[in-house]
């Protein structure tokens, strides 16, 4: 009888260990990540892409299987967003070119999708999300002088950590959307 009160006890604390350390929510069409107290809804007509298994964007997973994923979602094979975040310890000067260097490492994915594609454009800014300044990068990729798809990246520091969101798409409508998503995405401070 003690054997059994005693592996209930240990295999309750376990469960209790566990669920304490899920990291993040999807609960109907509204995610929460724990890490950086961050909530964005999500469409019905969004797909939620399990990082667990084979997230797979137009044939690579490369996009959206890094080492600190948080969530990824598509509109379909050409129009997604991902979130994740990377580990950072440095000044601000090495945080500038940090994030660049981001930026085009994401575009180095994105080049085995779009093998004859070219840098058409690139620009930076700034995008206030729930009262905190992002970095806003704007890449665009070209074939034969046309614009084939479109990569927004909005990123900053917390703490320790970059927070990085991408939006890559193809088509404008759902692009601008999936961008909408992140701005009226809410960080409680």
């Amino acid at each position: 009888m003690s054997r059994i009160k005693y592996f209930s006890v240990i295999l309750f604390a376990l469960a209790i260990f566990v669920a304490c350390k899920k990291r993040d929510t999807f609960v109907d069409n509204s995610f929460f990540d724990k890490t950086f107290k961050w909530t964005i809804t999500v469409p019905d007509d969004y797909e939620k892409v399990n990082l667990k298994e084979k997230g797979e964007i137009k044939g690579d997973t490369t996009l959206v299987k890094t080492t600190h994923s948080i969530v990824a979602f598509k509109r379909n094979k050409e129009n997604y967003f991902s979130a994740n975040y990377e580990d950072f310890s440095g000044d601000a000067r090495s945080l500038d070119l940090k994030m660049k260097l981001k930026d085009f490492l994401l575009l180095k994915d994105i080049g085995k999708i779009y093998p004859k594609g070219q840098l058409g454009g690139y620009s930076t800014g700034v995008e206030n999300v729930s009262g905190l300044d992002f970095r806003k990068s704007q890449i665009t990729i070209t074939e034969e002088g046309k614009t084939v798809a479109t990569i927004l990246i909005f990123s900053r520091t917390f703490n320790d950590k970059i927070f990085v969101a991408s939006v890559v798409y193809e088509n404008e409508d759902y692009g601008k959307a999936m961008a909408d998503l992140f701005v009226q995405s809410t960080f409680k401070k």
